[in-house]
């Protein structure tokens, strides 16, 4: 009896996130706060990237357009993060384990971290509702890309983000400091 009401909640998930549009933070909007430590040691929130363009990737192992988005990461990690792109995939841990997640990034050698969310207090604070969900975050904390996928235009998206290439909507104008004004770009 247990295991059918387990296997009708699952059902009803994942049809919420099939047929339900992803809700929760939106593009244009700032990081929420939250807190979450990686398999790597390190911990992870609004503080600790703040500065920094972030790729935010929401996922699960049985996930199976999660695990088709995620081997796309680590050439972005390769080329982006030397030059100071941060990038956490966060397992959400619903119907997953850490087990799972951890020897996935190990089999698979991800070059960026990968965390847990036991309690999914970073999913909530983020308003997840289905996976993958794929944020793109400027230095200033504000998300400029939301999907269930990566953009075809990932690359030429954080060029902009990391200064590389000027704004489509300024012209190259900058903001502040004499840093590029990184608004939001076309999906």
């Amino acid at each position: 009896m247990k295991k059918n009401v387990k296997m009708l909640w699952v059902a009803l998930w994942l049809c919420t996130v099939v047929v339900v549009p992803v809700w929760g933070i939106e593009e244009g909007q700032p990081l929420p706060d939250f807190n979450i430590q990686a398999f790597d040691g390190n911990y992870y929130s609004r503080v600790t990237l703040e500065g920094k363009p972030v790729l935010l990737v929401f996922w699960n192992t049985w996930c199976s357009n999660c695990l088709r988005e995620l081997p796309q990461v680590n050439p972005l990690a390769e080329k982006f993060g030397p030059r100071g792109l941060e990038i956490l995939a966060v397992n959400t841990a619903i119907n997953d384990s850490e087990t799972k997640a951890r020897g996935y990034g190990q089999k698979y050698g991800y070059k960026f971290p990968i965390a847990f969310d036991h309690h999914f207090e970073t999913g909530q604070a983020f308003g997840i509702r289905g996976v993958p969900t794929v944020f793109l975050v400027d230095a200033q904390g504000i998300v400029r890309y939301k999907h269930s996928e990566l953009p075809e235009d990932m690359e030429a998206r954080l060029k902009q983000l990391l200064g590389d290439a000027p704004n489509r909507a300024d012209s190259g104008k900058t903001g502040q400091g004499g840093q590029s004004a990184v608004g939001p770009v076309q999906k």
